[in-house]
Order: C-alpha cells, then structure tokens, then sequence
C-alpha cells in the first residue's frame, strides 16, 4: 500500500507521505530556452475525481482514454523541454501544467494527465511543449460537472454545514474560495507529521479538529468544501518545484516534491488551479519541500548534505543518458573505430565496464573537489552573534532557537537594550520573509560585528 516508488491513482490521508519523505529522484528535466518560475512548476500528474468519503480515486483511466481530449485553449507561456522519468512501474507520464500533446506511446485525457501505454519499469525519456496560460473547459459538459459536484451521502456534515453557509452568504465563487483560504491561512499549520484522522468523516475531523497535515489533506478537505458549495472541482497529484543543477544545466524533482493541489471550474475561466497549501505554508511553493518541511523532518535542513545529494545526481544521469538510454545500433558499432566491426555481448560489456567504472570515477572525483556553496551570510553573522555572547558569559546550545537565547540575553544582561533589536532583525529576516533583501543581510552583519560586549557573570 505504499506510495514510495511513485503517485498512484488513489489519495487518502496519508498516501502521499512516504514520497513526501522520500529523497529520491522522481524524474529530470532539461528546458529548451528559460525555465519557468519557481510559482509555474507544477508537474501534472492523475487527476481524481471520486470521492468515497475517505479516498479520492479515478475511475480505471477513463478520462485519459484514447481519442478523449479537453477542449485546451493555450494563450501562451509555451515551454519546450525534455523530461528523464525514473521507474515507476506505474502508467503515469509527468508534463508541467498543462501539457499540449502527449508523448508516444501514451494518451492525453480530457482531464490533460498523460497515460503510457506500457508501465514505466524502465529509464523512460520524451520531449514535451507545454502551456502555463490557457483555458481549460470553458464550457462544462453537464454530465462532468455532476461528477466534479458528487458526494457521497451522510459523510463530513459540518464540513457541509460550513460550505453551505459560504454559499448562502457569498453570491459569487470566487468569495466562497477566499473564504475556505482564508480560513486555512488563520487557524491551520503544515507539517509531515499529522495526526491520524477519523476514517469515515475525516474532512470533519481534520478541519475542526487537528488542523494539521500537508498537501493531500488541504487539497481533500478544499475540494469537498467546494462541491459541498456547489462548484464543480477535483483533486489533481503530481510534483511541485524542483532543484536546479547549475553544473549539469538541468532540474531534478525528487519524490519528496510530491504534491497535491485542486482544480475548482469557473464560469467563464474553466478549470483553475488553487494550491490550498500555499494558504498555509507560502514557502512550500516558493521555496520547496524541504523549506515547508520545517521541524518535522529535521533531516530537510542539512545545506551540505542537500548540496552533496545534488551534485551527484549529475552521475546518475549521466549514466541514465550515456547507458540506459544506449541504443542497440550505437552499441554495434561502438569498437567500429578500433577496428571491430560487429562487437558481440562479451567484448561489449567488458569495454562499456571498464570505460565505464574509468569515467565515473574520474566524474565522481572532479565532483567532489568542486567548491562548496558558501555559507548563508545572515547564518553566518548570526553564529558569530552567539560567539561572542558566549565570550561575554552568555552561552547558547546548538538546538537553541533565536528566542530561547533573546529570553536568556534579557535575564542576564537586561540594561542591554541594543541586544534586544539585534535579535529582533534576526528575526525578522529569517522567519518573516522568504528572501530578505542582500543589503539588509549585510547591515546585520555589521551590526553584529561591530558589537562590544563586557563580561557578565555567569551566576543565576
């Protein structure tokens, strides 16, 4: 029942969380001209539709048949690019939203996921354009919009209630969505370790209960509230993000950047996405999984490791392109310069190995010896902040959060009132932006270097 090896074409509470702290590579991309920013990386993959009252499924692949297609409208942001998907053994092809064809071998369904023919137990490489700007379904064919309105009966009434009460207030569904993302912005938290939910009303129990989970809980409970309101919608599963490889010039989405998000239908607009995680955790969209992930997966904040894990994705798929993905005609002739015109198996493989092993070796070293990413400057003048209070008798563990020292400054030096606006910009630069401005960054910094502090005693 595990989601690790890839998305599936079932949600529930708690599906999506082996990916989510899964490292793993889930598939490479290398853009033909710019990449798209960070806020359109959303990789596309099943979209579900029915709901049980515990898990979102869809029904055998019937919206991504052959010969079934959405009415598409692309207005532009058109974007070219090759993506390396890692094996999966599952049908799903991934596109950035949304995709205008499919590959070979595959079909495009009307709800635009794309569905291989054969599973991916393989390397599997495609080219793909896809479009950023488009209308999805301006008009709704009335049997699809009952499906995206169904629910089952006598499951999440006051989840009912509320939505209910949205629509009796707001006339508009526009006003009815701010309002179920105004609420996630107010009272909820994102976090890998949510509590277990009530199987029968779990959108009850998480929405008036718990109020804690990650993209598959915020994207179940938002879509039901919108069909409860009356407007048509749907879940839809893929990947959000992605690490740039400055080295190797391409993206790596890894299992951990699964996400869920939901698709609501609008007159006039079509299908339109809201990302109800954005509600609560802004960082999960502009920064990436590891930055929303916080304290519940600590491992997430390892800079070196992250770097480490990166740099050598570039021998991974350098042996996806240069090995697996070696046709058998390239293979033949091979040896043709060195005079063996049609190389058997045996010669083949003991040259391809010893080549081989010689040129990751020699990769993985050159790798490895180049310069590390320098340390994060507001970091950096921030451990130096700590040196020196432990210098002037002020100590700090490392597990120590800028509060827990500001308290302890406060207790000890309490006359020292410069030390409380220094804690106080540190804060505000870490936690309340996602990108403070570099100018700011240094103007800290000189502020902490040019701190002068006297000894205190140590004494409680």
């Amino acid at each position: 029942a595990s989601a690790r090896t890839g998305l599936g074409d079932r949600m529930a509470p708690g599906s999506v969380q082996e990916l989510l702290i899964d490292d793993s590579p889930a598939f490479r991309v290398v853009f033909h001209g710019p990449a798209p920013q960070r806020q359109n990386l959303y990789w596309r993959g099943p979209v579900l539709s029915f709901f049980d009252g515990t898990t979102w499924s869809r029904p055998e692949y019937r919206s991504s048949r052959s010969g079934v297609s959405g009415d598409l409208r692309a207005s532009g942001g058109m974007i070219s690019y090759q993506v390396t998907l890692e094996p999966s053994d599952r049908r799903w092809l991934l596109a950035l939203d949304v995709p205008l064809s499919a590959p070979e071998n595959a079909a495009r369904g009307a709800d635009m996921s794309l569905v291989r023919s054969a599973l991916v137990d393989n390397v599997v490489q495609y080219e793909m354009t896809s479009a950023t700007k488009y209308t999805l379904d301006a008009d709704l064919d009335p049997t699809v919009r009952k499906r995206m309105l169904d629910l089952p009966n006598g499951v999440n009434p006051r989840s009912r209630e509320l939505a209910l009460a949205w629509r009796s207030r707001f006339a508009d569904d526009n006003a009815v969505i701010r309002a179920a993302l105004d609420l996630f912005h107010e009272k909820f938290f994102y976090t890998l370790n949510a509590p277990t939910l009530t199987p029968r009303d779990s959108v009850d129990d998480f929405l008036f209960e718990t109020q804690r989970g990650f993209c598959e809980h915020y994207a179940s409970a938002f879509t039901f509230l919108m069909r409860a309101a009356g407007i048509p919608s749907r879940v839809v599963t893929g990947y959000q993000g992605g690490y740039y490889n400055d080295v190797g010039d391409y993206w790596v989405v890894r299992q951990s950047d699964a996400h869920a998000w939901s698709e609501v239908w609008l007159d006039g607009r079509g299908w339109v996405r809201v990302d109800p995680t954005g509600a609560v955790s802004p960082q999960r969209v502009d920064l990436g999984a590891r930055a929303a992930a916080g304290a519940s997966a600590p491992w997430y904040q390892a800079d070196w490791l992250q770097s480490a894990r990166n740099q050598f994705d570039l021998i991974n798929r350098m042996w996806d392109n240069a090995i697996v993905q070696f046709n058998a005609l390239r293979q033949q002739s091979l040896l043709a310069p060195f005079g063996v015109d049609n190389a058997d198996f045996g010669k083949l493989m003991g040259v391809l190995v010893a080549c081989s092993t010689a040129l990751l070796a020699l990769f993985a070293w050159w790798v490895l010896r180049s310069p590390r990413r320098r340390t994060d400057p507001l970091d950096a003048a921030f451990v130096k902040l700590r040196a020196k209070l432990a210098k002037a008798g002020v100590p700090s563990a490392d597990a120590d959060g800028p509060l827990t020292i500001a308290a302890r400054v406060h207790s000890r030096r309490p006359s020292d009132a410069s030390l409380t606006e220094v804690f106080a910009d540190y804060i505000r630069l870490r936690y309340a932006r996602a990108e403070p401005a570099d100018r700011e960054i240094k103007r800290f910094a000189q502020t902490v270097a040019s701190l002068r502090l006297i000894t205190v005693s140590r004494a409680e």
